[in-house]
C-alpha cells in the first residue's frame, strides 16, 4: 500500500496544498483519497488530517523498515521502540483505526484493525491555562505593530466572544450570521463531523462584526488587508504565529494566548457564570460532556487560587497607650469582569 504511485492531477495538488503540505513525502502520496475523504466527508479540520497523515507516513516507514504486516504485534512493537507519552500514543491509535476503518468500509477492502485488543492508555487531564483580562489588554496591543494589526485583534476579541475553534472563525462568511434588525447577533457555525451549531454573538462578538462590516453572501469575514494576498483567508497556522510573536513583545507565555486558550477562557467563564455544561457543550460543539467538564474543574481552580490569595484579618497596630485599634474595613465581595474596557464578555 505505501508503495504506490503519487496520484496524478489536479485533486492531489489542492489537497496538499489545503492540509499544508506543499512537498509531501513519498509515504503519503497514496493517501491522498483518504485525506479527500476526511475533509469533505467527515469534516476534519486541515491540521487535524495533517496529523493523521504522519502518523500514517510513520507507520508505512516502520513497516517498511521492518518487513512486517499490519498487525497488532507489529502496533505492539513500533509502540515499544518509540515510548511515546500517552497522549501520543493516543493520536497514533486514533490514526491507525480511523485509516482502517476508510478501508473496509469505504473502499470495501478486506483490512484488519491493527489496534485491535489494544488498550488506550490513560492521560491525565490537563487543566486549560487561559488568560486573565489584563493579560488580555496586554495582549491585544501588542498586535499594534503587525501590519495586520486590525485583523488580528479582531480575531482574538472574536475567539474571546464566541469560544469557535480558529478554523470555525476563519471558515465564518457574511451568510453565515443571523442579523435581527440589522445588527449581528448569532453565528451558524459548521464544526467538527461536518455538524452545524448556531451561537449566540456577546457583545465582543458583535462589535468586531459590526466594526467589519462583511456580513452579506460569500464574502468572507476574516481577511489579510494588505500584500499580494490581499482579501484572503489567512492560514490558522500564520494566526497562532502571529499571536505567538505578540505575546513574545508583551512579556507573556505564548503558550497561554493561542486561538485554543481563548476558546477556553470563553468557556470557563460560561461555567463561571452559572451556564450550565450542557449549554456550554452545545455551544462550543463538543461531542461529549466529558470534554466539557474540564472546564468546571479549572473554574473550581481558580476559585481556590482566589480564596487562597484572600488577605486575612489584619493584626492589631502597635499604637501608643490609650490608643484604640482601628478595625479594619470590610472588603466587599470583589467582581472578577471577565473583560476589560475592550474585552467584555456581556451578552
Amino acid at each position: 500500500m505505501y508503495n504506490a504511485p503519487m496520484p496524478e492531477g489536479p485533486t492531489a495538488h489542492v489537497i496538499w496544498k489545503t492540509i499544508g503540505l506543499k512537498r509531501p513525502e513519498k509515504a503519503l502520496w497514496p493517501l491522498a483519497p483518504y485525506a479527500e475523504y476526511l475533509l469533505l466527508e467527515r469534516g476534519y479540520s486541515p491540521r487535524g488530517v495533517r496529523r493523521y497523515l504522519q502518523d500514517l507516513a510513520f507507520w508505512f516507514r516502520f513497516l517498511e523498515a521492518e518487513g512486517l504486516p499490519p498487525s497488532p504485534e507489529a502496533v505492539r512493537a513500533l509502540l515499544l521502540r518509540e515510548r511515546w507519552a500517552p497522549r501520543r500514543v493516543q493520536g497514533f491509535l486514533a490514526a491507525l483505526r480511523s485509516y482502517y476503518r476508510y478501508l473496509r468500509e469505504v473502499k470495501g477492502e478486506a483490512a484488519s484493525d491493527p489496534t485491535e485488543g489494544i488498550g488506550r492508555p490513560k492521560a491525565g487531564r490537563r487543566l486549560p491555562l487561559h488568560p486573565g483580562p489584563e493579560e488580555l489588554k496586554r495582549f491585544l496591543e501588542a498586535f499594534r505593530e503587525e501590519k495586520e494589526a486590525a485583523l488580528l485583534e479582531a480575531l482574538a476579541r472574536f475567539l474571546y466572544g464566541t469560544g469557535l475553534r480558529i478554523s470555525e472563525a476563519l471558515s465564518l462568511k457574511g451568510r453565515n450570521v443571523v442579523l435581527e434588525g440589522g445588527s449581528p447577533v448569532a453565528a451558524r457555525v459548521v464544526g467538527k463531523g461536518n455538524k452545524e451549531r448556531l451561537v449566540p454573538l456577546s457583545k465582543t462578538a458583535r462589535e468586531v462584526l459590526e466594526a467589519l462590516g462583511r456580513l452579506q453572501g460569500n464574502v468572507n469575514i476574516f481577511t489579510l488587508s494588505q500584500g499580494r494576498r490581499k482579501g484572503h483567508v489567512p492560514s490558522a497556522r500564520w494566526v497562532e504565529a502571529k499571536f505567538r510573536e505578540a505575546a513574545l513583545r508583551a512579556g507573556l507565555d505564548p503558550r497561554r494566548f493561542t486561538p485554543h486558550k481563548l476558546r477556553h477562557a470563553y468557556a470557563t467563564l460560561l461555567v463561571e457564570r452559572g451556564v450550565e455544561l450542557d449549554a456550554v457543550k452545545d455551544l462550543l460543539g463538543h461531542e461529549s460532556i466529558a470534554t466539557t467538564q474540564i472546564y468546571l474543574h479549572a473554574s473550581r481552580e481558580r476559585l481556590r487560587e482566589a480564596a487562597s490569595r484572600r488577605p486575612g484579618p489584619r493584626p492589631p497596630p502597635r499604637g501608643g497607650l490609650g490608643r484604640r485599634a482601628t478595625p479594619p474595613r470590610e472588603r466587599g465581595n470583589l467582581t472578577l469582569r471577565p473583560g476589560c474596557a475592550k474585552l467584555t464578555n456581556d451578552r
